[in-house]
């Protein structure tokens, strides 16, 4: 009888192990309910995740974009800055009589185009081309029979672009018809 106590208690002890172990079970490993929880917040922070490294992608991109936009304006104002200088090449070549002088300011006014050339200045071309506002400043009409009207006729002060940003607009001459007697000549 001792025995069938001990084998009573012992199997009372042992189902109620097995309840705690099954009770302990169910505690650790979570119900469907929150399984399904889980993965939600998994997948909003997934998304989270994403949104954040697509934020980061388009602010990196933008500050590139804005650090290259000063890095252009800066050499725009250089060059801009460097064409008067060509400028006053072609004005000092009208005051100078000397011609070793006017062959030295031709060199130098070349070496300067060169060197804006090198860094992508290119010369607005014009003559004989319709009249573009865009790129160039009239300046007055020149009656001719040599361009069509309305064309530029005449180069007084060349203007240059750098890729296809205006740098200085040229400034110009355009045609018109010349005059007979006070009428046009057709």
């Amino acid at each position: 009888m001792k025995e069938d106590k001990q084998n009573e208690k012992f199997n009372r002890e042992e189902n109620e192990q097995l309840d705690q172990y099954e009770q302990g079970l169910e505690n650790k490993y979570p119900g469907e309910e929150e399984v399904e929880k889980l993965r939600r917040d998994l997948e909003e922070e997934k998304e989270r995740h994403l949104r954040t490294r697509a934020d980061l992608e388009n602010y990196r991109k933008r500050m590139e974009r804005e650090a290259e936009a000063k890095i252009f304006r800066a050499k725009k104002d250089i060059l801009i800055d460097l064409l008067t200088y060509l400028d006053y090449f072609d004005q000092a070549k009208k005051q100078v009589q000397d011609p070793a002088a006017i062959e030295g300011l031709d060199i130098m006014a070349r070496q300067l185009n060169d060197l804006l050339y090198k860094h992508g200045v290119r010369p607005v071309e014009c003559l004989g081309r319709p009249f573009d506002p865009e790129e160039q400043e009239g300046i007055g009409y020149l009656k001719t029979d040599q361009y069509e009207e309305g064309c530029v006729a005449e180069e007084i002060c060349p203007g240059y672009k750098l890729d296809n940003v205006l740098l200085k607009p040229a400034r110009v001459m355009v045609a018109c018809k010349p005059e007979k007697d006070g009428y046009n000549v057709e």
